[in-house]
């Protein structure tokens, strides 16, 4: 009687991504481009909304510039993609990029109402970058008071009345941001603020703050940079670097 042959069961692969701890997967989606991430939904159930639950969101440049030919709200446009990302998103978002390409726009209102998710998601780096007309920049903003870095390219400083400062800020950036004559002498308190850089700004002299622990400080190409007075006398012990090209 011949013997018959046992089968082997073929064992099942694993898949070792999707069962990778959850902060393992964040660090993973973190450094997808936008669009990689977003299709990341085709590859299985667990996948689908894994994108809408990425703790940074990183609208670069390379993302942004293949909007700049249709019309940003075009069902395919700039606008409405972003749009989409932004209201699909659930949970926390500790990092946010923003490029706004150099595209026609009616007003900022959408990129305002983008703005105004941040507060409460604890937000601690943030980056919005305007190659298009100047940006006003939502009152939303001064909300997040998380901030650990803040960066603003081409906007406007004009936080509100009520602004007391940002309390755990430890890196700002500033280039070509008009402070206008809105903040009326108020004294922003920055307590942690480390490394402050301002290049190409303007009504540098309205910005005064107050930073104990700013070590690293560079001002390039800010002609009314009478500014920081405050803080310089408050951090007369303190190592700075100062540089100023006029």
């Amino acid at each position: 009687m011949a013997k018959r042959k046992r089968r082997r069961a073929t064992p099942v692969k694993k898949d070792i991504i999707s069962n990778s701890a959850e902060h393992l997967m964040d660090l993973i989606f973190e450094r997808l481009p936008m669009d990689d991430a977003v299709r990341t939904s085709v590859l299985s159930t667990k996948w689908r909304y894994k994108w809408t639950t990425m703790r940074a969101l990183t609208i670069s440049q390379q993302f942004s510039k293949r909007f700049i030919r249709i019309g940003p709200y075009h069902p395919n446009g700039f606008i409405t993609v972003i749009n989409q990302i932004m209201i699909h998103h659930n949970g926390p978002l500790l990092k946010f990029y923003l490029y706004i390409p150099n595209i026609v726009l009616d007003s900022f209102q959408e990129v305002d109402q983008w703005m105004l998710m941040l507060p409460g998601k604890g937000v601690r780096v943030l980056t919005l970058i305007s190659i298009n007309q100047i940006y006003p920049g939502p009152s939303s903003v001064y909300s997040c008071l998380e901030l650990r870095q803040f960066g603003l390219f081409n906007c406007i400083f004009n936080p509100p009345l009520e602004f007391q400062g940002f309390l755990s800020l430890e890196h700002l950036c500033f280039e070509r941001v008009d402070f206008g004559g809105n903040l009326g002498g108020t004294i922003i308190n920055l307590p942690h603020l480390t490394e402050l850089t301002m290049e190409k700004c303007e009504n540098c002299n309205n910005f005064n703050i107050k930073a104990e622990k700013l070590r690293l400080l560079w001002v390039i190409s800010c002609p009314d940079a009478m500014l920081l007075l405050y803080s310089i006398l408050s951090i007369v012990n303190a190592f700075m670097w100062f540089v100023y090209f006029s």
